[in-house]
């Protein structure tokens, strides 16, 4: 069986949640197949992050270092990595680097290229792919006949381990430029884009229904109290109450908290495909036939008016008592 490689991300010297929830699954897949899990690191990572590689199962450690990041450079690396370590699976982050990478990857290898990955199951010798269509209302499941084929893996699809301690071989690879037509030499954010939902354990999500007047205003009040970040449905981003990098859903974010409390939230389907990995959600809506209570952990039929000050007053007290 042919090694499977995964492109790591890295923030801050560490390498982010999506890549370590990556890593972790072709780990735990390269480990039934008999295969390498190789890590391809293109930035600059610092000791610990190389640690938390190994943790999440890395056999191979492939390290290169570019100041600069450049789609089509760091798919040229790729590549070339992949060619010396019988890969046949790639694995990339499904972020919004993470795609645009896979783009030219997949272009470079002249192959396939799978989006939106949430699960992989092993058949003998052979990967499926599942990936979520129609809103999340359907899956599919691929099989690929290609010598080498890439994948974007959809945020919080799986765990991110800490326990398979891979051999964690680290390689060091000087690797010229190509060719390249484009540097990105800066990225601009827009006003709320530092929100990082993805990795946030806790997550509260205003819903329209809860977007106005006293119930925002609790909303807002039960998330600092939390220490948490909000999040908003479309509609709450159509309106311009929150910034569109709050959103989460089909068209936003996907996220995978321990706790999500949605409030106000109806449960729309484009809604639910982006949080329907939370560990535990409770959900608090007047419409007890809000489809949103069929996957809810709680449910809690009221007035966020009402419920909200008794959430916060409790919480109040336990952190008190701490």
């Amino acid at each position: 069986m042919k090694n499977i490689l995964v492109y790591i991300e890295v923030e801050q010297g560490s390498p982010n949640k999506l890549s370590l929830e990556t890593l972790s699954k072709a780990s735990e897949i390269a480990k039934e197949l008999s295969a390498k899990s190789v890590a391809v690191v293109i930035e600059n990572i610092n000791e610990d992050g190389v640690n938390k590689l190994k943790g999440a199962g890395a056999d191979v450690i492939v390290k290169t270092n570019r100041e600069e990041y450049s789609p089509e450079d760091f798919a040229n690396i790729i590549a070339k990595v992949a060619a010396k370590n019988e890969i046949k699976t790639i694995l990339i982050p499904g972020s919004l680097n993470g795609k645009d990478v896979a783009a030219y990857l997949s272009a470079k290898l002249d192959t396939v290229s799978i989006t939106n990955v949430c699960d992989i199951k092993v058949q003998g010798d052979e990967l499926t792919f599942i990936s979520p269509t129609y809103g999340g209302t359907v899956l599919t499941e691929m099989k690929l006949n290609t010598d080498t084929y890439v994948a974007t893996v959809r945020s919080g699809s799986f765990e991110k381990r800490e326990d398979l301690n891979g051999a964690g071989e680290v390689v060091e690879e000087e690797i010229p430029k190509d060719d390249i037509k484009a540097i990105i030499k800066d990225v601009i954010k827009a006003a709320g884009a530092d929100i990082n939902l993805e990795d946030a354990p806790v997550i509260v999500t205003c819903g329209r229904g809860a977007s106005t007047g006293k119930s925002f205003e609790l909303v807002n009040k039960l998330a600092q109290v939390l220490d948490a970040p909000i999040s908003g449905t479309r509609p709450v981003i159509d309106d311009g109450i929150l910034p569109k990098t709050s959103q989460i859903g089909q068209s936003g974010k996907i996220v995978s908290p321990d706790l999500y409390i949605g409030c106000g939230v109806s449960g729309a389907v484009q809604h639910i495909s982006g949080m329907k990995a939370s560990k535990f959600i409770v959900a608090i809506n007047k419409d007890e036939d809000a489809p949103i209570f069929e996957m809810a952990d709680v449910g809690i039929v009221g007035d966020c008016e009402k419920i909200l000050p008794l959430f916060i007053e409790e919480i109040e007290k336990i952190k008190s008592e701490n």
